[in-house]
């Protein structure tokens, strides 16, 4: 993947993404956060050398790279200059350097993806975004676990690092968590939907060995396409398309797998069972029990902002 602000030779600069990295790194030493700079690449929908939405973790990367200074590298250490024209000076970019390693500018990572029973995926926000023309789409972003200023549990779309949402969604979380559990186990103790997830998973269950031998044909279809692409037998846009159904291809075979896991550890086969089991239960073992059935469920906007109680019609489910 050729490096941000050069072609593909490494050596010839392109002015545009030049522009680009002079003007971050400007902001970035006149004290701007590294956060507020991807939000407004992401916003001017200028995207990285990959085609893809600028993160905190690439732009660092690139602002790091010594490749901008003109400096040559070798396993990591900078080895002498190098035989391409520089898009920074080398007394800017020490001056980046050091702000950017200067500690008070570190934000904490996000570690508390499987904090609560909803998070990691389970929930997306459904804000309505203006699309073109009269065209509404919804943000579509995962919802991350954040307490209130009071410290009570909520789900909010983060406009931040690291989903980059639209910042207008939050819901209680403990409300929320209550109605979800009841749905699901309902849906678990019936016989119809039981059936209907041991048909999806299939009569032969695979086995690890099954998927590895699966992932390791796709990772060698993938090699070869990237190697089409270094021969230019084929194009980027055909490239990431493979790349593209390849992911999915991934995701479906360790869904599958994941599956039928669940499906042979179910506690119990009524709602009376399951919800006996659930009062104890540890947060993964209850997280497991909803992948059975839930897939996703996209969270409104709130119709009456200040109310206490769950909002229902907020929420549309989205079954397995």
């Amino acid at each position: 993947m050729r490096c941000y602000g050069y072609d593909e030779t490494g050596r010839e600069i392109i002015p545009a993404e030049a522009v680009v990295i002079r003007e971050v790194v400007q902001r970035v030493l006149d004290g701007e956060s590294m956060r507020s700079a991807v939000a407004d690449l992401r916003k001017r929908e200028i995207m990285t050398s990959a085609g893809r939405p600028w993160t905190q973790q690439s732009l660092s990367r690139l602002l790091r790279n010594p490749r901008l200074a003109g400096l040559k590298t070798y396993r990591g250490e900078v080895i002498g200059k190098g035989e391409w024209k520089p898009i920074l000076d080398q007394s800017t970019h020490r001056k980046l350097l050091t702000v950017l390693e200067d500690p008070s500018r570190k934000q904490p990572a996000a570690t508390n993806v499987r904090k609560y029973l909803l998070s990691g995926g389970f929930l997306q926000c459904g804000y309505p975004l203006e699309g073109e023309g009269e065209e509404v789409h919804r943000c579509g972003k995962s919802l991350y676990t954040q307490p209130s200023n009071s410290g009570k549990r909520g789900y909010v779309c983060r406009s931040g690092s690291p989903s980059y949402g639209c910042g207008r969604i939050r819901i209680a979380a403990a409300a929320l968590e209550e109605e979800v559990a009841t749905r699901a186990l309902a849906r678990l103790g019936s016989p119809k939907v039981r059936a209907r997830l041991e048909a999806a998973v299939g009569s032969v269950t695979p086995t690890e060995e099954h998927i590895d031998r699966a992932v390791a044909a796709i990772d060698e279809r993938l090699a070869e396409a990237g190697q089409a692409y270094a021969k230019r037998e084929i194009s980027l846009v055909t490239l990431k398309a493979i790349e593209e159904e390849a992911r999915k291809e991934r995701r479906s075979l360790k869904e599958t797998l994941a599956q039928s896991t669940r499906l042979q550890s179910l506690p119990a086969t009524t709602p009376e069972g399951l919800a006996a089991w659930w009062v104890d239960a540890p947060l993964e073992r209850r997280r497991e029990l909803l992948a059975l059935v839930l897939d996703r469920i996209i969270v409104l906007p709130a119709t009456q902002p200040g109310r206490t109680h769950l909002d229902a019609d907020r929420l549309e489910f989205v079954w397995k």
